[in-house]
């Protein structure tokens, strides 16, 4: 009979390569490597499909072409065995089982296993469950029809004679309607189909079923009980001689004899013993262990094919031997009627084959176990039940009973409320590669347009945890019920130049950029600031300019900030460290530019309403500082940046980039939009400053900084914009050009400033040396003796033209603008000598002054009331130029000499005293204006400091000014946390006539009382500390400026009150002062006065003088002529001048005057002034010597040294330091620092932890040469502490005279000293030193 052929099978089998081609034609050529790894998923899954696919497909056709003679009814069961498990050997690595059952539930074929090794050989007969049991039936042998296998089935466990009663648990069975009759099927009426239905035991019924057995196969595959030669699978795999036995070992021996439709049918001419068409056997159940109620007609792959009667996959579900997950694959067969006359086809059954999943997981597995590649297969519907994966994880588990899709909480999964069930990709758990593909999921059904892939993350919260590319392909069969989505992810590399670490080359090449921009632009700063007080770095705006290169150096380090592995917190740090430091440099270069344009930029008389003093000018940089910090602050509060893990799908080899990120563009729009607004802004006015005189007011380096900025900025932005560049590279050029645009920048300032500044410098000396010239033509004509020729004990010196005349002023000025009335009785007019009134006439023997030095404090003023004061008292004045008025005679900023050659500046004269008042601040104007309109055209002011609300300048007479030399300026302050410059002090160093002297103003604590009194002691100690590098000797060795100084003089608010003995009231205080000072008992009332005991206490200022204080006290007053005392305050003597002198060189100073100004009014101190005479070192002549002197020293040990170690002791040790003499050891010490130069002074080896060192038995040699001896030539025996990882600290100094040292009785060339004499440190005693000198003359 021939069988209908269906081409359905042929069809579908075509598709797969189409279909693979279309999954992979769409794909973008960056997805390369993953389609690889798809391709080979896709193929495998191909394959596993296709092999049951072409499999049942030639079984079909071999079905219909007549290859099963009895229609593979139960009579085929041979045949057919034998056929399906030779297409299980030739298809062994798909795992393919195939079987078949039919319309009258005849079953055939081959299931899984437990193991999947050795399959299950099942059969059923034909036949419908579900037929009446009754209480007659004897012998299954003998039983008509159904019954006959009540009695077939054994207890699997035992093999125990058992009945096929259909229980509860499987309730199921078959009831044909009309016999079955052929009605059309319901997936399509041209093909019919048995009519039955399926039906469930009802409560009270007793039915039987026909069983399907589970039996053993020998290795040919057929059924079998012969012990010895059963397949069994044993630890080492399948083996073919086991036995066949029940559960508990009972060998199975089932040899029923009867009429079963496995014996096939009674041949015709029988012999008629059968009661029915069947022969009678024994081999029907041979080798059976097991007997279910299982019929295919009502399993759903069976349903399924049965309705759409074409070829398809199930969905896939457990199975029912074992309870693995697979599909099922059906291929519906037909027949025809018997005697149809137009083949009418009848559905005849179901080719089926099991594929159980692990396979495609066991493929998955093993091929991908040694690589990167993590694959999951899943149905591509929700809820996305498992298929495979290659992590083996497990696609069935314990679910809940009440939902399905969510799994069991842990160690709940044996409870009521969980079952088995199948996973899906949502709640899929357990290793990492797991939970990868999870993620994977979640993120590929975010694809959208052209996207193929999607990077994940291990850990969401941890960018350095690993990176992930995951790719999704569809695999489906169009009309077989297949689609599944098949996912593939693999972990990505990090990209190195993401970040740069310690081990890569760019990194030290970025730490060199940063710290090479750093170092040249502070050394840029230095070189500018050191030039501070001349002119020409005066007019570019000080303070602005060395703010922006300040900042400039910092922001060079910030490069360190980017250097390394990215954390949350460091990206924060970065974001905040280079844009704040970029504001902090754009700030006081866009202010700098405004107040430029505002006071030069515009006609005078706008420019003249233009007051931007320093602090005004500084208030405005704070809203451009306020504005970034506010960006920066709510960046941080709602999208802050975070180390994030970016992988770029659209690379060719996808790498993973650590950066540091937002989630939104709050801070791209926010910081864009503001650099933006700043560069605008800062572009516009360097334009409107680009022609401003050059010299004054840096308009064309402002113009070239701005702009270079602008401009490197610029094109950062569109380089990595516009280029594809890695992260270390954006890093690389962000710092390229930081130093590019903060060093050409600051260059720009600092270069043009500094040859300036030389220019003038040339020009000042040509000047100096034609002055110089002058005055010694002057001095020759006058016929005044030539320098030197005087011994320093010869009084009659102080009264010839050698001596310099020198006054010192000082007044607290009360924080208000003095009047002209106040100054002149405080700063004689023209400098006269005369309006001082002299101890002894015959001192005064100039008319003028040499050096007047003018110590201020309180010397500011802001009020509006004030304001306003002081710019009319400006605008009433002669409009004299302040530069113009430098430059009208030799003005010495520092060591320079200004020559009004160089400067003519007279056309912006107005717009120049703007400019300066705006930048210095109008009250320093003010009072550089009063004092050089009071002393006139004869002073050059040759230093001026001002140092918070302290004030010094020194104006010299241009008779000595050319002789100057070496003018330095330093100071410390004291007020609040030591960093306040309301209290502290100003020194001003200088060289005149090889004579080194200084000038210190100060202004020390305020206040009554004893702790009040230690602070202005602790006050003076840290002035003489901090400012004391000012002369070589000094800078080198770290001898401070008491010590270092030929002559120093002190002046100032020291606050030292009046503290009269015994306990008294404050009333009591002031009415004890008042008597005294209305008796003018002042000898009475300097004796409480708290500086003169300090310095007779040696508290402070020891070796120091200072005349008594003949006068009224000087504070505290109110502001009206003579003195009216504040009852508030004790009057004491706050306003004092001291003043000392090297080792042979007191004689040299004279004070001969030493007074009040009562008329001085605008403040509540009276000022002080002192007259002193000093004869300049180069006047004395040299004492002249014969031959060398040995100068030996023994038995050296000091005692009570300060503590310079934490441990409280220190390593102290003697240099030998000598000035202004020629001499030398015979022997040189080591120095043990090599990294530093060696030292240039002789030294004695350091003692370990003491304050109290001897050095018994060390003997230091030192031997003079040349023939005279100078008048201020000293020998320092200084105590240093040894540190050897840092710069010795100097602990106390003792200065000697050489000339008294090598002073000889007659006829004496040899002579001993014992010297016991204390050190001194910053105007304290720093413990003793004692030794024995012996001084020896060397004739010949």
């Amino acid at each position: 009979m021939r069988r209908p052929t269906s081409s359905s099978h042929r069809c579908l089998s075509s598709l797969f390569p189409v279909l693979l081609l279309l999954s992979f034609s769409f794909t973008d050529a960056n997805a390369r490597q993953f389609n690889q790894v798809q391709l080979r998923v896709y193929e495998k899954i191909d394959r596993f499909l296709a092999s049951a696919v072409d499999t049942l497909a030639v079984f079909a056709d071999f079905y219909d072409l007549g290859g099963f003679e009895n229609e593979l009814q139960a009579a085929d069961r041979a045949q057919s065995r034998r056929y399906m498990y030779s297409l299980i050997a030739a298809l062994q690595d798909t795992g393919l089982k195939p079987f078949y059952g039919l319309e009258d539930g005849t079953l055939v074929g081959y299931w899984h296993g437990s193991q999947n090794q050795v399959p299950i050989l099942t059969y059923r007969e034909p036949g419908n469950s579900g037929y009446e049991v009754t209480d007659n039936i004897t012998t299954a042998a003998t039983a008509d029809g159904l019954l006959k296998y009540y009695n077939v089935c054994l207890n699997a466990t035992n093999g125990q004679n058992s009945t096929c009663a259909i229980t509860p648990d499987r309730p199921l069975y078959t009831s044909c309607n009309n016999e079955c009759a052929l009605v059309p099927c319901e997936g399509d009426g041209a093909v019919l189909c048995p009519d039955y239905d399926i039906l469930e035991l009802s409560e009270g019924e007793n039915f039987g079923y026909v069983p399907t057995t589970m039996n053993c196969i020998n290795e040919d595959g057929e059924f079998s009980q012969t012990p010895g030669e059963i397949l069994v699978e044993s630890p080492s795999g399948v083996i073919p001689d086991g036995d066949c036995t029940f559960m508990d070992g009972t060998l199975v021996s089932r040899e029923l004899e009867g009429p079963f439709a496995a014996c096939g049918p009674t041949e015709e001419g029988g012999n008629g013993t059968t009661t029915t068409d069947n022969k009678v056997c024994s081999t029907a159940f041979i080798g059976a262990n097991d007997y279910i109620n299982y019929d295919p007609r009502w399993r759903g792959w069976y349903i399924d094919c049965k309705k759409a009667l074409v070829p398809q996959f199930s969905d896939p579900y457990i199975f029912f031997n074992f309870g693995a997950i697979g599909i099922t694959y059906t291929h519906p067969i037909f027949r025809t009627v018997d005697g149809s006359e137009d083949g009418q086809k009848v559905f005849h059954g179901v080719l089926a084959a099991d594929m159980e999943l692990s396979d495609v997981t066991n493929f998955l597995e093993t091929t991908f176990i040694d690589t990167n590649y993590t694959v999951a297969v899943y149905e591509y519907e929700e809820p996305y039940y498992i298929i495979a994966t290659s992590t083996n994880g497990a696609a069935m588990g314990s679910v809940l009973v009440d939902d399905p899709l969510v799994r069991c909480p842990a160690g709940e999964e044996e409870s009521s409320t969980c079952e088995e069930g199948r996973m899906t990709i949502e709640n899929f758990e357990g290793t990492i590669p797991d939970m990868i593909l999870r993620k994977a999921h979640h993120a590929l059904l975010e694809l959208e347009g052209d996207e193929i892939a999607k990077a994940v993350q291990e850990d969401d919260g941890d960018a350095a945890s690993t990176s992930y590319v995951a790719t999704s392909l569809t695999y489906e069969l169009p009309g077989a019920n297949l689609k599944w989505r098949i996912v593939v992810t693999t972990p990505v590399e990090e990209n190195p130049d993401d970040f740069i670490e310690e081990d890569d080359g760019l990194y030290a090449v970025l730490a060199a950029v940063g710290s090479v921009g750093c170092i040249i632009c502070f050394l840029l700063f230095l070189a500018f600031y050191r030039r501070k007080n001349e002119k020409a770095v005066q007019f570019a705006d000080l303070y602005f300019t060395s703010a922006f290169i300040l900042g400039a150096a910092v922001i060079n380090l910030a490069v360190f900030a980017y250097l390394g592995k990215p954390t949350d917190q460091i990206c924060l740090t970065r974001l905040w460290v280079f844009f704040m430091l970029t504001v902090f440099i754009l700030s006081p270069l866009f202010i700098k530019a405004y107040r430029i344009y505002r006071l030069l930029g515009r006609p005078v008389a706008k420019a003249m309403n233009a007051k931007i003093n320093n602090r005004e000018a500084w208030m405005r940089t704070i809203p451009m500082i306020l504005i970034q910090a506010l960006i920066l602050l709510i960046v941080t509060v709602i999208d802050p940046p975070k180390v994030k893990a970016i992988v770029d799908l659209d690379d060719l080899n996808p790498q993973k980039s650590i950066r540091c990120d937002t989630e939104t563009y709050l801070f791209a729009i926010l910081q864009g939009t503001y650099d933006i607004l700043l560069l605008v802004v800062g572009c516009t006015l360097a334009y409107l400053t680009r022609n401003i005189d050059p010299r004054f007011g840096d308009a064309k380096a402002l113009f070239f900084a701005i702009y270079n900025i602008a401009f490197t900025t610029l094109m950062l932005a569109l380089i990595i914009v516009f280029v594809d560049i890695t992260e270390s590279g954006q890093v690389s050029l962000q710092f390229i050009g930081v130093f590019w645009a903060t060093v050409f920048s600051s260059a720009a300032f600092v270069i043009p400033r500094l040859m300036a500044a030389k220019n003038e410098r040339k020009l000042s000396q040509k000047r100096q040396k034609r002055l110089l010239n002058k005055y010694e033509s002057q001095r020759k004509s006058r016929g005044d003796s030539s320098v030197g020729g005087f011994n320093a004990d010869d009084d009659a010196l102080h009264e010839t033209e050698d001596a310099i005349k020198i006054l010192v002023c000082t007044a607290n000025m009360g924080n208000a603008p003095p009047t002209e009335e106040s100054m002149k009785a405080w700063i004689p007019e023209l400098g006269s000598s005369y309006e001082v009134t002299p101890f002894e006439e015959s001192l005064v023997v100039k008319d003028h002054f040499d050096l007047i030095v003018i110590g201020m404090q309180e010397a500011t003023w802001g009020s509006k009331k004030q304001r306003k004061r002081e710019q009319a008292q400006a605008e009433g004045a002669d409009q004299v130029s302040i530069a113009t008025g430098l430059a009208s005679q030799p003005s010495i900023k520092g060591d320079v000499v200004l020559d009004d050659d160089e400067i003519s500046l007279e056309e912006a004269q107005a717009k120049e005293d703007n400019y300066l008042a705006a930048i210095e601040g109008a009250d320093t104007v003010l009072l550089r204006k009063m004092i050089k309109e009071i002393l006139g055209g004869e002073y050059t002011n040759i230093a001026s400091e001002q140092r918070g609300q302290m004030r010094q300048l020194v104006w010299a007479r241009s008779s000595i000014a050319p002789y100057i030399k070496n003018v330095k300026i330093s100071g410390e302050n004291t007020g609040i946390g030591n960093v306040l410059a309301n209290k502290g002090g100003i020194i001003v160093s200088m060289t005149y006539q090889d004579t080194r002297m200084s000038f210190l103003s100060a202004h020390l604590a305020a206040h009554e009382g004893d702790n009040y009194y230690k602070a202005r002691c602790e006050n003076v100690y840290a002035i003489l500390k901090g400012g004391s590098k000012t002369f070589d000797i000094a800078r080198k060795n770290d001898i401070d400026v008491a010590l270092s100084s030929h002559h120093i003089f002190v002046c100032g608010d020291l606050n030292f009150r009046t503290k009269f003995d015994g306990e008294h009231t404050h009333e009591e205080k002031f009415a004890m002062a008042q008597d005294l000072i209305k008796a003018e008992d002042w000898h009475a009332l300097y004796s409480y006065d708290e500086l003169h005991h300090g310095v007779k206490r040696d508290d402070l200022l020891v070796n120091f003088k200072t005349l008594p204080c003949d006068f009224n006290p000087t504070f505290k007053v109110n502001r009206v002529e003579g003195y009216d005392y504040k009852d508030q305050r004790v009057p004491s003597y706050t306003d004092r001048i001291l003043f000392k002198s090297a080792p042979n060189l007191p004689d040299l100073v004279k004070q001969y005057a030493y007074e009040p100004c009562e008329e001085f009014i605008t403040s509540d101190h009276k000022p002080v002034r002192g007259a002193f005479s000093l004869i300049p070192n180069d006047v004395i002549t040299p004492r002249s010597v014969e031959g060398k002197f040995r100068l030996t020293f023994s038995q050296l040990e000091c005692s009570d040294l300060p503590q310079a170690d934490v441990s409280g002791t220190s390593d102290p040790y003697i240099k030998f330091i000598w000035d202004s003499v020629d001499m030398a050891e015979d022997s040189k010490a080591i120095n043990f620092k090599f990294w530093q130069r060696k030292v240039s002074f002789p030294r004695t080896p350091y003692k370990s932890k003491t304050l109290n060192p001897k050095w018994e038995d060390k003997t230091m040699t030192l031997v003079t040469s040349g023939t005279e001896m100078n008048v201020h030539a000293i020998l320092y025996l200084s105590v240093y502490d040894y540190d050897f990882f840092s710069d010795d600290d100097i602990l106390g100094s003792l200065p000697l005279s050489m000339q008294q040292l090598v002073t000889m009785k007659p006829r004496e060339s040899t002579k001993q000293i014992m010297v016991d004499r204390p050190l001194e440190r910053c105007g304290r005693f720093a413990g003793r030193i004692k030794f024995k000198l012996e001084i020896s003359q060397l004739v010949g």
